[in-house]
C-alpha cells in the first residue's frame, strides 16, 4: 500500500496530465487524483508514487503506460439518450436544418467528441437513421472519439446491459438492437447496420490537430469541457469553429456554456449552438 500523495508529488502529476489531455485537477481533487494513481502504481508493484512518476518519464513502449494512466483517470460515464431534449431538437430542428442545407452534396459529417462508451454515438446514429432511412443516396459519417481506449473498445463492441439501454425508445430498441445469446444472455447487441455508421477513434483533444478531411456540420462535445481550464475550453472550442460548417451546430452539456469563452455562436436551445455565418 503507497503512502499518501505529497503536495509536491501531487503538483507533479497534475502537471502531467494537464500537458497531455488538458484535464485540470483542482486542489480539492487531490484525494481523488491520489486514489487513481494509486490502482496504477499497485498493478506494477512500485513503491511511491514518486518511483511512478519516474516509470511515466521512462516510459519506452510507445507511451502504453501513460495511457493506462488517461484510460484510469478520465470519466467515461455515459448514457443513452441522456439529456432527451437535445436529440428531440436534433430530429426536428437540426437535422432537417442541415438536411437542406446539403441537399446538393448529400453529404452529413457528425462528431461525437469525448464518446466515452459509445452510448451517445448511437444514439445519435439512431436518431439520424430515422431521417435518412428511406434515402439512400446521402453520404453519412458519425465519428465517435474518446481519448480512453478502454471505453472505446467497449463502444465498438457495441454491446449493453439490460439497465442501460432503459432509456431507448422501444421501437429505436426493436429496430436497431438484438438480444444477446450464450456469454451475451441478458445483454443486448447494436445491430452491424447502425454499427456500419460509427467510426470509433482515439483523438486526444490537446493535440488540436484533428485528423478531418472534410468539414463537419454536427459536434457533440458534452461534459467534457468541465473538466478543462478556461485556456483550453478556449482552443478546443475555437478548433471546433475552425472545423464546423457554416451554419454548423455544437451541443455541450447541461452544465456548460460559451458564455464568457466564445461570441462566435448563437445560442438555439438547449444548450444546443449554432455557428453564426
Amino acid at each position: 500500500m503507497v503512502d499518501c500523495l505529497s503536495e509536491r508529488e501531487f503538483e507533479l502529476f497534475r502537471h502531467l496530465v494537464k500537458k497531455h489531455i488538458g484535464v485540470s485537477f483542482a486542489r480539492t481533487k487531490k484525494a481523488i487524483l491520489q486514489r487513481k494513481l494509486a490502482s496504477r502504481v499497485n498493478s506494477l508493484g512500485l513503491e511511491s508514487y514518486g518511483e511512478y512518476y519516474l516509470y511515466l518519464l521512462r516510459d519506452k513502449e510507445g507511451g502504453w503506460e501513460l495511457r493506462q494512466l488517461i484510460n484510469t483517470i478520465t470519466v467515461d460515464q455515459s448514457a443513452f439518450f441522456r439529456h432527451p431534449k437535445q436529440f428531440e431538437l436534433l430530429a426536428n430542428v437540426v437535422l432537417p436544418q442541415v438536411a437542406i442545407q446539403k441537399n446538393t452534396t448529400k453529404k452529413l459529417r457528425i462528431w461525437s467528441a469525448g464518446c466515452a462508451t459509445g452510448q451517445e454515438a448511437y444514439s445519435v446514429a439512431m436518431v439520424v437513421n430515422e431521417m435518412f432511412k428511406e434515402d439512400h443516396t446521402w453520404d453519412i459519417r458519425i465519428l465517435a472519439s474518446d481519448i480512453d481506449t478502454n471505453a472505446l473498445k467497449f463502444g465498438y463492441k457495441g454491446l449493453y446491459s439490460k439497465k442501460s439501454i432503459q432509456q431507448i425508445p422501444i421501437e429505436y430498441l426493436n429496430r436497431y438492437f438484438r438480444k444477446g445469446t450464450g456469454k451475451d444472455s441478458g445483454f443486448f447487441l447494436v445491430r452491424e447496420a447502425l454499427k456500419k455508421r460509427l467510426l470509433f477513434r482515439r483523438l486526444n483533444f490537446v493535440d488540436f490537430d484533428f485528423p478531418f478531411r472534410s468539414p463537419v456540420d454536427i459536434i457533440f462535445c458534452r461534459n467534457v469541457m468541465i473538466y478543462f481550464d478556461i485556456e483550453v475550453k478556449k482552443r478546443l472550442i475555437d478548433n471546433f469553429f475552425r472545423l464546423l460548417e457554416r451554419d454548423g451546430f455544437l451541443y455541450l452539456g447541461a452544465s456548460e456554456s460559451l458564455i464568457g469563452v466564445d461570441d462566435r455562436f448563437a445560442l438555439v436551445g438547449h444548450f444546443t449552438y449554432q455557428k453564426k455565418g
